[in-house]
C-alpha cells in the first residue's frame, strides 16, 4: 500500500552503532500531503523489549535529554510513555500539535541525546539488533487513529569491544574421539563482539590432549567460532583453556572423558524464545543460527505468543524449524506458547515431535484475520482435551508475563514445569507443584526476547540471565530428546553447564518406583564455579544440607547475607531491595558481591562499618559475603524496604537464619561458610531414614559461589513401610 501521503522521515547519522553506547540521533519528519491539524500527533515508537533509556525533556545535563522543534510557528507538546502505543511497539514518544497546524512539507525535528546543553547523549539498548526501528506513526486528523508511515528509519546495533573470552564444550567425550569447541568474544553487555579480531591458543588439563593449532577469529566470525579437532586421551574430568593475543583467557565447563559412549549422554538446550514476528527482536534465521553458532546449545525451539501467530507466520516457523534441524548436531522443535490468561490456565509451551503441528491458539487478540477462530482452545482444559491420548505433543508450564495456573494441571499433558527463565527464578512454582503432590520434572529456558537464545543476559525488565535444560538422552535426535523429556530425565540450571547426576536406589531423575526401605540418594556434581550449597530435598523440605562448606573449628569463616524472592507471581515481579547494612563495632575488612546479574546494580563501601547496595530480584538471589574483624557480640543491622533486622556473628552458623519478607518467597538468609577455596566437584550419599508413607519426591538443589543454580528433576519413591 502506498503510504507516501503520510510523509517521510530520515535519521542522522545512520548506519551501525555499538549496543549500549551513547549517541546523538536526529530524526527529521517531513509532513505529508494532508498536513497535521491542531490536535493531531506524531508517535515515534520502539519495541516493547528495548532497554534503550527513557527520553527526558527537562535536564540538558543528564543522559536521554531530547529536544523537539518545528520550522512553523505552532505549539508542540511532547511526552514519553513506556505504554504509549500497541504491543509489540509499546514505548512511544508522542508529539502533539496545538495552537496551529502543520502544513505539507513542514519539518518536525527530534534530537535524541541532544548534547548542546552538556549532556552525554542518549544510551541505546544494550543488546544487538540488525534492524533497530524507530517506528513513526501519524494521526493527521486528531482522531486517535495512528497510521504508520511508508518507511520508518532503521539503524543497526552491534556488539562492542571484547570484554572477555568464553569457551563452550560438550559435557562428555570419548577418549581419542575428536569433538568441536565454541570460542566466543563477549562485550561488556554480554553480546558477541562483532569487531573482534585476534589469535586463539589452546591448552588442556589433559597433558596428552590433541588440540587445534593457533586459530584466528576474523571479520566473518563476528566474535564467535566453532573450532574442530579437540581430542582428549586421559579418562576423568578435564577442561580446555583458550587465550588470545591480548591476554584474555577462559576455561571451559567440565568435560567427563570416558572409555566408551555411555548409554545416555548429557545434552544442553534452550527451547523457549521469541522473535520480532511476535514481541521480541531478530528474525527467525537470526534466532536459530544464534542458538546453534553462538549460544552453542544442542537443541532449541521457537515459542511465539499464540495471539500474534498468524497462519503465514506459523507456516514460516514450520519451514525454518525443518531447515535448521540436523539430527546429531542441532535439533529443533516446532511449537508455540499457548498464552491464555492466568484465570484460564496461564502460559504453557506446546511442542510437537514431528515437522508439522496443529496451531490451537488461546485467542486471536492481535490477529486481524479471524477465519481460524473456531480452532482456538480456551480455557487450557479445552487444549488438553484436543490433544488427549497423544504422545507426539508435550506441554511445559511456563512463568512469563502470565504464570501457569496449576489449578488447570493435567498430568497426562504437562510432565514438566519451568523453574527459571529470563523472567526470573521461580522456586515458588516448584514448591507449589511439590505441595500439590504433582509428578513433574524441572526445566530451565530463556524465553529469550533479545535474539540471544543460549546466551541471554539481563536487560531492562528481564531480571536474570536465561536458563538451560540438561537432558540425559540416548542420542541427539528429536526422538531421543522426546523420550527423555516425557520421562522427566532432565534438569534446570540458570544458564550454566553444571553437570548434575542423581541416583536414588538405582533410579535416575524423573523415575517413579515403589520401595520398602529407606532410600539411598547418590549425587555427583561438577560445577562451573566453586559450590556454596548442596541440598537434598524431599518435596519442599530440606532433609540434608551437605556440610562441605561449613567452617571447622578454628577455620576462618565468612558471613553470607542473601536476599531473594519476587513481589508477585505475575508482572512486574521485581522486588526493590535497595538498602544496606552496618556494624556497630569492629569493621568489615572485605566484602564480595554474590549473584548480582545486572551490571547496573551492586554493593559499595560507604565506610569500614557500612555497606550500601542497589538490587532488584525476580525470585533469584542477590547478596554479599562479609569478612569481619569484629567481636562476636557486634550488632549487624540489615535495612531494606522489604525487611530490616539485627543479628550478631555469634548467632550465625552454617544452617541459615531465615527472615521472611512478604511477597512471593521474599526472604533474607544469613549463614556462615568456610573462607578460602571451596570445591567445584562434589560427590555425596545420603540415606533418608524417615521417608513418609506414600509418595516422596527427592531432588537436589545446587547453588554456586557466582549465584548460579541447578535443580534436578525429582525421583519419586512410593514408600511402603
Amino acid at each position: 500500500m502506498d503510504r507516501s501521503w503520510l510523509g517521510r522521515v530520515e535519521i542522522e547519522p545512520a548506519g551501525e552503532f555499538i549496543a549500549g553506547s551513547f549517541v546523538t540521533l536526529t530524526l527529521s519528519y517531513h509532513v505529508g500531503e494532508f498536513g497535521i491539524d491542531d490536535g493531531g500527533s506524531i508517535r515515534i515508537a520502539r519495541r516493547s523489549v528495548s532497554d534503550s533509556e527513557d527520553y527526558q525533556f527537562d535536564d540538558p545535563l543528564a543522559s536521554g535529554y531530547t529536544t523537539v522543534a518545528t520550522d512553523r510557528d505552532v505549539k508542540l507538546s511532547y511526552t514519553w510513555n513506556r505504554r504509549g502505543h500497541i504491543r509489540p511497539w509499546s514505548g512511544a514518544l508522542q508529539v502533539n500539535v496545538t495552537d496551529g497546524s502543520l502544513y505539507p512539507g513542514d519539518t518536525v525535528t527530534v534530537v535524541m541525546g541532544d548534547r548542546s546543553g552538556g549532556g552525554p547523549g542518549f544510551r541505546l539498548q544494550t543488546f544487538r539488533e540488525v534492524e533497530h526501528i524507530f517506528k513513526v506513526l501519524v494521526d493527521c486528523f486528531g482522531s486517535g487513529r495512528y497510521e504508520e508511515i511508508e518507511a520508518s528509519p532503521v539503524v543497526t546495533l552491534i556488539g562492542g569491544p571484547a570484554d572477555e573470552l568464553t569457551i563452550v564444550t560438550p559435557s562428555g567425550a570419548v577418549a581419542e574421539e575428536p569433538f568441536p569447541v565454541l570460542v566466543r568474544a563477549i562485550d561488556s553487555w554480554g553480546n558477541r563482539s562483532d569487531g573482534y579480531r585476534d589469535s586463539i591458543r589452546f591448552s588442556a588439563s589433559d597433558p596428552k590432549a590433541g588440540l587445534p593449532g593457533d586459530s584466528t577469529l576474523k571479520e566473518p566470525d563476528k566474535g564467535a567460532k566453532w573450532l574442530q579437532g579437540v581430542v582428549l586421551k586421559t579418562l576423568g574430568l578435564h577442561t580446555i583453556t583458550v587465550k588470545d593475543g591480548s591476554g584474555r583467557e577462559a576455561t571451559s565447563n567440565t568435560i567427563i572423558v570416558r572409555e566408551k559412549k555411555p548409554e545416555r549422554s548429557l545434552f544442553w538446550g534452550d527451547f523457549h524464545g521469541q522473535t520480532k514476528e511476535t514481541v521480541a527482536t531478530g528474525s527467525l534465521d537470526e534466532y536459530f543460527s544464534f542458538a546453534r553458532d553462538v549460544g552453542g546449545v544442542d537443541f532449541a525451539a521457537w515459542q511465539g505468543n499464540d495471539f500474534q501467530v498468524t497462519r503465514g507466520l506459523w507456516n514460516r516457523v514450520t519451514q525454518k524449524v525443518k531447515e535448521y534441524h540436523e539430527p546429531g548436531k542441532f535439533v529443533t522443535f516446532l511449537g508455540y506458547e499457548w498464552s491464555g490468561l492466568t484465570p484460564a490456565g496461564g502460559d504453557h509451551n506446546v511442542y510437537f515431535r514431528g515437522d508439522e503441528g496443529e496451531l490451537h491458539r488461546s485467542n486471536h487478540w492481535l490477529i486481524e484475520d479471524r477465519s481460524e477462530e473456531p480452532s482456538d482452545r480456551y480455557p487450557v482444559t479445552r487444549l488438553w482435551e484436543t490433544f488427549r491420548g497423544r504422545r507426539d505433543v508435550i506441554s511445559v508450564a511456563h512463568i512469563g508475563g502470565r504464570h501457569a495456573n496449576l489449578d488447570f494441571h493435567d498430568p497426562e499433558r504437562v510432565p514438566l514445569i519451568e523453574v527459571h527463565s529470563h523472567h526470573g527464578t521461580f522456586e515458588w512454582f516448584l514448591e507449589e507443584a511439590m505441595r500439590r503432590g504433582l509428578k513433574v520434572g524441572f526445566v530451565g529456558n530463556s524465553d529469550d526476547h533479545t535474539c540471544r537464545p543460549g546466551l541471554t543476559l539481563t536487560s531492562d525488565r528481564f531480571t536474570t540471565r536465561g536458563g538451560y535444560t540438561g537432558i540425559y538422552a540416548k542420542e541427539l535426535t528429536r526422538e531421543g530428546l522426546w523420550e527423555a523429556l516425557w520421562s522427566r530425565r532432565c534438569y534446570a540450571t540458570t544458564g550454566e553447564r553444571v553437570i548434575l547426576a542423581v541416583d536414588v536406589d538405582g533410579h535416575a531423575m524423573g523415575e517413579e518406583y515403589k520401595g520398602k526401605k529407606p532410600p539411598r540418594i547418590s549425587v555427583k556434581i561438577h560445577g562451573t564455579a566453586p559450590l556454596h550449597e548442596v541440598e537434598v530435598k524431599r518435596g519442599t523440605e530440606t532433609i540434608h544440607r551437605h556440610p562441605f562448606a561449613e567452617a571447622g573449628k578454628g577455620e576462618k569463616r565468612l558471613i553470607k547475607v542473601e536476599w531473594s524472592g519476587a513481589r508477585v507471581k505475575s508482572r512486574p515481579k521485581r522486588v526493590d531491595w535497595k538498602g544496606g547494612l552496618h556494624i556497630d563495632k569492629g569493621r568489615i575488612t572485605s566484602f564480595q558481591e554474590f549473584a548480582f546479574d545486572d551490571k547496573r546494580q551492586g554493593v559499595k563501601r560507604i565506610t569500614n562499618q557500612r555497606l550500601s547496595w542497589t538490587s532488584t530480584t525476580g525470585g533469584d538471589p542477590d547478596g554479599v559475603l562479609l569478612e569481619l574483624d569484629a567481636p562476636e557480640d557486634a550488632v549487624i543491622s540489615f535495612h531494606t524496604g522489604p525487611a530490616s533486622f539485627d543479628f550478631k556473628p555469634s548467632d550465625i552458623g552454617y544452617e541459615p537464619r531465615v527472615v521472611e519478607a512478604g511477597g512471593v518467597n521474599q526472604r533474607v538468609k544469613v549463614s556462615a561458610i568456610r573462607a578460602g577455596a571451596l570445591p567445584k566437584d562434589l560427590e555425596l550419599e545420603f540415606i533418608d531414614e524417615d521417608p513418609h508413607p506414600g509418595m516422596n519426591a527427592y531432588w537436589i538443589r545446587v547453588v554456586q559461589s557466582d549465584g548460579a543454580m541447578a535443580w534436578s528433576s525429582p525421583v519419586y519413591l512410593d514408600y511402603e513401610p
